[in-house]
């Protein structure tokens, strides 16, 4: 049990660990991906978006530590219902964007001649495709804020392996996240780094509050950050 619960205390930094060399290796091929619009690359973002999804769920579904509550320092307001859920309205209409992006919309929308295309047609495109986008990536709100039964128990055998999972898919949805930051070429300069880590905050922070409301740890908390702060640099 104590053995456990040592390996839980550094798991998140292992993962961080991992993070920052998978953005070492792969970053500059998935940010050349990400710079050139496609269909494979909505198909990509897609993928990501639901293993991200899931393990967010998977974080939400662990067993809180036993001193979790007594040992918190987060403020009750940072996982309250309504923090959680405005964040997840920006994360999916952030991503909502990226998927038009990915499709020609932004491109094509100024090119398209509205009087050429019938009534039905013009609605597709400038009603319905957009807002089927937007209400897809609205799921994320379900995930991130709306309640959970807890069922993976501290004390069962499949707890190390799921946290594992939960953490890595969010930390594989940031380098995600940061390459296609990285393809827009739109960072520059120390004031570009610091948007970039803003909106790397607002975009993936709250997966880990939830982690660090059961797990409490300053060394966890800073070691998430430093790895924000290295996607940040690599944006620029």
């Amino acid at each position: 049990m104590k053995q456990t619960q040592r390996f839980l205390m550094i798991l998140p930094l292992l993962v961080d660990g991992a993070g920052v060399a998978a953005m070492i290796l792969l970053l500059p091929t998935l940010s050349a991906q990400f710079a050139e619009a496609s269909t494979i690359n909505v198909l990509l973002l897609s993928g990501a978006f639901v293993l991200y999804c899931l393990a967010v769920y998977l974080i939400r579904k662990l067993e809180p530590a036993a001193d979790a509550e007594r040992a918190s320092r987060l403020p009750t307001w940072l996982t309250g219902t309504l923090t959680m859920r405005l964040l997840a309205i920006f994360f999916s209409l952030a991503l909502a964007v990226e998927f038009l992006q990915q499709f020609g919309y932004w491109d094509s929308i100024f090119v398209v001649d509205d009087r050429v295309l019938g009534a039905g047609e013009s609605a597709s495109f400038f009603v319905y495709g957009p807002g089927a986008w937007i209400g897809a990536s609205l799921f994320y709100v379900l995930v991130l804020s709306a309640s959970v039964r807890v069922t993976i128990e501290e004390l069962s055998r499949n707890y190390v392996g799921l946290a594992l999972l939960g953490l890595l898919g969010v930390n594989g949805a940031v380098l995600m996240g940061t390459a296609v930051l990285q393809s827009t070429q739109f960072f520059s300069g120390w004031l570009g780094m610091i948007g970039a880590f803003g909106l790397l905050l607002l975009l993936f922070l709250p997966p880990r509050v939830w982690y660090l409301a059961k797990r409490p740890s300053l060394l966890t908390t800073a070691s998430y950050l430093a790895l924000l702060g290295f996607a940040a640099w690599q944006v620029v």
